[in-house]
């Protein structure tokens, strides 16, 4: 009996839906790679719900080949692997499908994606995730737009085109990332959203000018929005704008610029990201327009009880409070700010914007964009600038820093 015992093959005795489960976590060559287990192994790749085929290549791998020959040859290992593992599939239903390549070569066509995207929508996916990252231009397959089954969707370097309204009736979250070319238009943006009907999680990553965006959605809980296009501004303000209609949204997060912000109130809304982001200098002009926007944003937040914030948001109240009259907002519990080397000149006027604060977390980037000083400025030091009433309310002090120990409201914090 003690023998047998330690024969015994517990791993094969385990539930199948828990072995599902395990091998979800596995790309597809590991998964794959379980046949050498046992015989009752051989065959149990072929009924996983989960299918992950991530590759990526090495330049180093190839030395000095010529890059045709490295092309062909990565292509075809790609090619026989995903249409070989396709070919012997035979589960009841995809449950998750997901395309990771990143290589500097050019190794799928859009013929190849419609082909593996086709077999994940014929066989019912539900989460389907998209990321190529190789050189040349890709389209999304059009075979995605009539896809009901999906609930999540994840689109990574992919040009869209949809014509009329995509059928996603069960989409609960979708991602778009590196979309370039032109082809993301504010139409198709609400062409998607009518689709859309009970999408929760929207995250969008643009890196061209969208002209206007309308972000309509009565579902809408969870919005991400990041204008990676407008990094480089300098002198002139955008003249994009960023139109919000989701009476139910709980979660907004606002990374870049735009030129206007139209925003109706947000009675839900409790989690508030605003990171106005520019390289280079920030002229005068754009302090001015960034007063603006910071005035008909917080306006349209009354209810909000945790916010993060970028340095400059921080500069811009410090330049524009008294200016503008900003109202506080009294229900902001939690405040994080993110900072680099600057002086943190507006620094007091963001506790009178947000009086009731019980914990501030200070998160100090690592990017050094001038000389650091160490003896002559601590900039996070203001601990003789507080209010009292302010005092009362703060219970927690996070810093995140690297460089020195930072002396806050007389207590010391080593990070």
């Amino acid at each position: 009996m003690e023998e047998s015992s330690v024969h015994r093959d517990r791993l094969s005795e385990l539930p199948l839906s828990l072995i599902h489960h395990i091998l979800s976590f596995l790309p597809m060559t590991d998964v794959v790679s379980t046949t050498i287990l046992s015989k009752h192994w051989e065959n149990l790749w072929t009924t996983v719900p989960c299918l992950h085929f991530c590759y990526e290549t090495d330049d180093e791998d190839y030395g000095t080949d010529d890059e045709d020959d490295r092309t062909r040859i990565e292509t075809e290992r790609l090619h026989k692997f995903v249409n070989r593992a396709l070919i012997l599939w035979k589960g009841a239903k995809i449950l998750k499908f997901k395309i990771d390549i990143q290589s500097s070569l050019s190794l799928v066509s859009d013929v190849d994606i419609n082909v593996w995207m086709r077999f994940a929508v014929n066989n019912k996916v539900e989460e389907l995730e998209l990321e190529i990252d190789v050189c040349g231009e890709h389209w999304a397959p059009q075979c995605l737009n009539t896809c009901s089954s999906l609930r999540k969707l994840a689109l990574s370097g992919f040009n869209l085109q949809i014509l009329g309204s995509p059928s996603w009736n069960q989409l609960k979250s979708l991602r778009i990332d590196m979309i370039n070319g032109g082809c993301l238009s504010g139409d198709l943006i609400n062409r998607i959203l009518l689709g859309s009907p009970e999408l929760e999680v929207f995250e969008l990553k643009l890196r061209d000018n969208c002209e206007n965006l309308n972000i309509r959605s009565r579902s809408l809980k969870r919005l991400r929005i990041k204008n990676i296009y407008l990094d480089s501004i300098e002198d002139n303000p955008p003249l994009d704008t960023l139109r919000i209609c989701c009476p139910n949204l709980e979660t907004l997060e606002i990374v870049g610029l735009f030129g206007e912000y139209l925003f109706t109130d947000f009675p839900f809304l409790i989690d508030a990201t605003l990171h106005f982001h520019i390289v280079g200098h920030v002229s005068a002009c754009l302090i001015e327009f960034l007063g603006e926007t910071l005035k008909q944003v917080l306006s349209t937040i009354p209810h909000v009880e945790k916010v993060a914030v970028s340095e400059l948001f921080v500069q811009v109240l410090g330049a524009s409070r008294k200016k503008y009259l900003l109202s506080p907002l009294p229900n902001v519990k939690f405040l994080k700010l993110d900072v680099c080397c600057f002086e943190l000149s507006g620094t007091m006027d963001l506790f009178v914007i947000f009086p009731n604060i019980k914990m501030l977390v200070i998160n100090k980037s690592l990017q050094v964009l001038k000389p650091l000083d160490i003896n002559a400025v601590n900039y996070l030091a203001f601990e003789s600038h507080i209010f009292n009433s302010f005092l009362l309310e703060l219970k927690t002090v996070e810093i995140s820093s690297s460089y020195f120990d930072c002396s806050i409201f007389g207590l010391k914090s080593f990070c």
